[in-house]
């Protein structure tokens, strides 16, 4: 990397800092803020909100690298062009390919940190900090969250495959042990519904373990009283954009193999696979607003422009994968489209640099 890159670089990571740093505390300052009602309840804390939001921090950085960069990029190219340093390069001979050149560089090793950290670092982070928050909240309930729920409720645990986002649950087996820690029951339930107090078993198969033999029955309806309760339920739901690339890969798996429903989580994968290629579509789109008017860059226009851009990206993409969930289209495509359409406008965008 010579003197050209490194001091362009220096500018986009600058502008990419300061963008992120001020969307991060912003972020964590509303996090915390919706933690303040929970102080106080069981052993919830002032410094267990403060941790969880912390421990959140990773993923936050990773959620909003991609509209850091752009905004980022086009304050540090505009400070350059504020101060006529980018006519003067340009005048000194470098062409505009070699400058998105040197730009590119510092975006392809940002965009590897932020792969590193959203996709190796904030999982397990963000998994400690939803353990850390439940025991905190929920004192006799101990869970894990990497692939659908399970739970434990005195000698029953419980599995549910797959959590509605009304609340319902999709495929449950729980599973009760004797003193010996051996299976004495076995239910298995196509779905159940809570109705405020208790949760309402359908489609059941029970099966008792009972002297080396097996006694299973079938049963339309079967009442269900545990500690899960449907808010306990919302807050340890898997969420799938909190699954790293390779989780994500092998939960698919396990859905497609018990023929559960996976399109959702196929979505979030290759929306996340695609996710390098969106950062840098991004960042080859804040050029153009730069060197459209190299001359007269009002810093101030650049960032409400990028920011609506960036907005505007991010719901789009995610109106096109919930149109593509309720109309059957392929998840890759999906996911591929507004990245597509990212590439598409920026191509556009630099045919009219002069």
């Amino acid at each position: 990397m010579n003197i050209l890159d490194r001091y362009i670089g220096q500018s986009v990571i600058a502008g990419v800092t300061i963008v992120l740093t001020i969307f991060i505390v912003l972020y964590e300052l509303f996090a915390f803020a919706g933690e303040a009602n929970q102080i106080g309840r069981a052993d919830y804390t002032v410094w267990s909100a403060i941790q969880y939001s912390l421990l959140r921090l990773p993923q936050h950085i990773y959620e909003l690298f991609p509209l850091s960069m752009l905004l980022g990029t086009m304050l540090g190219m505009g400070w350059l062009a504020n101060h006529n340093e980018l006519v003067i390069i340009r005048m000194a001979g470098v062409s505009l390919l070699r400058i998105v050149g040197s730009i590119m560089k510092t975006a392809i090793m940002l965009m590897l940190i932020a792969m590193v950290i959203g996709e190796g670092i904030a999982p397990p982070l963000h998994q400690y900090a939803s353990d850390q928050r439940i025991k905190a909240l929920h004192r006799q309930i101990n869970m894990n969250t990497d692939y659908g729920l399970w739970a434990r409720d005195g000698d029953t645990y419980i599995n549910v495959n797959r959590v509605d986002s009304d609340g319902r649950l999709i495929g449950i087996t729980l599973y009760q042990f004797s003193e010996k820690n051996l299976i004495e029951r076995q239910i298995e339930a196509r779905e159940a519904n809570y109705d405020g107090k208790q949760w309402l078993l359908k489609s059941v198969k029970e099966t008792l373990h009972k002297n080396n033999s097996f006694v299973v029955k079938h049963k339309k309806e079967m009442q269900w009283q545990t500690l899960l309760d449907l808010d306990m339920v919302k807050i340890v739901a898997v969420r799938p954009e909190l699954l790293s690339i390779w989780k994500l890969n092998g939960y698919i798996d396990y859905l497609k193999n018990n023929d559960l429903e996976y399109t959702k989580y196929e979505l979030v994968y290759w929306t996340k696979l695609f996710g390098p290629l969106t950062i840098l579509a991004m960042v080859l789109l804040s050029i153009p607003f730069v060197f459209g008017s190299v001359r007269h860059v009002a810093i101030g226009k650049q960032i409400l422009l990028g920011f609506l851009v960036g907005i505007t990206f991010y719901i789009v993409s995610r109106l096109i994968g919930q149109m593509g969930l309720v109309y059957g289209v392929p998840a890759i495509l999906s996911a591929l489209l507004p990245t597509l359409l990212v590439i598409v406008l920026t191509t556009w965008s630099y045919r009219k640099i002069r």
